[in-house]
């Protein structure tokens, strides 16, 4: 008898299969970059041998909400992520594509992002963008859904209208060589210009080109607050006349007023699932969301182009004041408290970390005037922390078996050499290891294999990945090994750049990409396109 000889042996672990079943004591075995064999392997040979006693074997964690398309080309290690078990990531989302730039003045800000680190735009399609990426090579999967945004960027510029007949039709024919390149679908952004500017019509048309590639639409509602309802009715009204799945992007009430509303919109899945329609929600397991301080304090029509283009706006002094008036009004109705949102990225470190209420009183200044005349020196993206979500609404949609996690954030490398001129929103390094963490092991509310589900085998159902998503004998072997009762997320608000402990092993198409808490230098990932 032939004793079964195995590059990669996984033994004495607990299996969590990715379905959602019982763990089971089994050993793991990987032959090239498939899984080969479970069950008792003991008495097998192996070129590696890794002791996973006490240990969950679980398949890779699937991200599946992230923006590293803008992190991918100068931080292919990627450890933020490895260090949580994450082997795939789905990028492009939002309805931004750092694939889909171009180097006309509309893309300004995502330039800025490549050259701040380095790099440069010298691609101008999706399938361009994508075989860089192939040749840089990177320690994890990606797919790209094309943005919605940047198409119109790409046809319209930032064109506060409609488009015409024949800009509708030149987006189509650009989403379609997306889709050609890969694409799994089309994203939006509907809280950010130029995406705004979009109607049902618009988006139904080129969501449309999606479904005919078996795409999906994943949406960032146009409000996740004031709004929040008649954003998602807007989602599924997209969706169900494109006749596509639809993603419901880092569901969210924001702004104490509309705590609860999750109940609502939740049962409006429900109704548009009795009526036949596929939905599946992501979300992130934080209280609060971090992007644009103008998004989160301006009104949406003071929101026009580039941080540039708002800043020479805001010297209108009519403009100028209308804001000033619609934030006061959003304070006085309870719709913010500036105690509540922090600097988290901006030319000036001496802000970072401190609220809005902090520094406007360190200038003497009014907060809506400190948040005026910083938006005013149009000296790039200046981001904010609005701890703006109620926890028991966390609680509520990650209680919820349709929702997989996202974690909305860009994979990072901190020990690059520009790592603490930012401060990243902390899911960046703690999304996964927080679920496992808090969510299972501290408050019990998802048990180990739902959570594992969650994070697995529910994701690659809504991208149609059959090779990835669960552990089973000719499984693309992308395998992530942890501690359940030591995985720990290290990231705060505070001190953002700090690895998640407790992944020992993290493989990727049967190469080992992290080991004994460090990255082994492996680029075993892949481009992940559409099929």
């Amino acid at each position: 008898m032939t004793t079964p000889r195995f590059d990669l042996l996984l033994c004495g672990g607990l299996v969590a299969d990715g379905l959602g079943t019982a763990l089971f004591r089994a050993d793991v075995g990987v032959i090239g970059d498939k899984i080969a064999a479970i069950g008792d392997l003991v008495r097998s040979e192996a070129l590696t041998t890794i002791d996973a006693t006490g240990q969950v074997i679980a398949p890779g964690f699937i991200d599946i909400h992230t923006h590293s398309d803008v992190s991918v080309l100068f931080t292919p290690g990627m450890e933020s992520s490895l260090a949580q078990g994450v082997t795939s990531e789905v990028v492009g989302n939002c309805g931004i594509s750092l694939g889909l730039a171009t180097n006309a003045p509309e893309f300004g800000l995502e330039r800025r992002w490549l050259e701040g680190a380095g790099g440069t735009l010298t691609w101008e399609t999706l399938a361009g963008f994508l075989a860089r990426v192939e040749e840089s090579g990177m320690a994890i999967n990606i797919a790209t859904l094309a943005g919605h945004g940047s198409l119109r960027k790409r046809v319209m510029g930032m064109a506060q209208r409609a488009p015409s007949d024949t800009e509708l039709t030149v987006m189509q024919r650009e989403l379609d060589l997306a889709m050609q390149a890969g694409a799994i679908g089309l994203s939006s952004g509907l809280e950010y210009v130029p995406g705004s500017y979009a109607d049902v019509a618009e988006l139904t048309a080129l969501a449309k080109v999606a479904a005919s590639y078996g795409g999906f639409y994943a949406t960032h509602l146009r409000d996740e607050g004031d709004l929040l309802e008649e954003s998602v009715a807007e989602a599924i009204a997209v969706a169900e006349g494109a006749g596509l799945p639809l993603q419901l992007s880092h569901h969210k009430a924001e702004r104490k007023r509309n705590w609860g509303k999750i109940l609502s919109t939740l049962a409006m899945v429900d109704a548009a699932q009795a009526r036949g329609m596929d939905i599946l929600l992501d979300q992130y397991p934080y209280t609060a969301y971090q992007t644009s301080l103008a998004v989160i304090a301006l009104p949406t029509w003071a929101n026009a182009g580039n941080p540039e283009d708002l800043a020479q706006n805001l010297t209108d002094p009519a403009l100028h004041t209308r804001a000033r008036e619609w934030m006061g009004e959003l304070e006085r109705s309870g719709g913010v408290s500036w105690d509540a949102i922090e600097i988290a990225s901006c030319p000036h470190p001496a802000l970072v970390g401190k609220s809005i209420t902090e520094n406007a009183r360190a200038q003497n200044l009014d907060p809506r005037d400190f948040i005026l005349n910083l938006l005013t020196e149009g000296s790039g993206w200046i981001s904010a922390a609005h701890f703006a979500m109620s926890e028991t609404d966390v609680e509520r949609i990650l209680s919820d078996p349709r929702v997989m996690i996202g974690s909305d954030s860009v994979a990072m490398n901190p020990a690059a050499p520009d790592a603490e001129a930012h401060r990243p929103h902390p899911r960046s390094y703690g999304t996964f290891a927080r679920i496992l963490e808090h969510y299972v092991r501290e408050k019990n509310l998802l048990t180990l294999p739902e959570a594992i589900r969650r994070m697995t085998s529910l994701p690659a159902q809504r991208l149609g990945w059959t090779e990835r998503g669960s552990l089973k004998v000719g499984s693309i072997a992308d395998i992530t090994v942890f501690s359940p009762d030591t995985i720990h997320e290290n990231a705060t608000f505070v001190t953002p750049h700090a690895l998640a402990t407790g992944v020992s092993t993290v493989i990727v198409s049967g190469q080992r990409t992290w080991q004994d808490g460090k990255p082994t230098g492996a680029r075993g990932g892949k481009v992940l396109r559409h099929q």
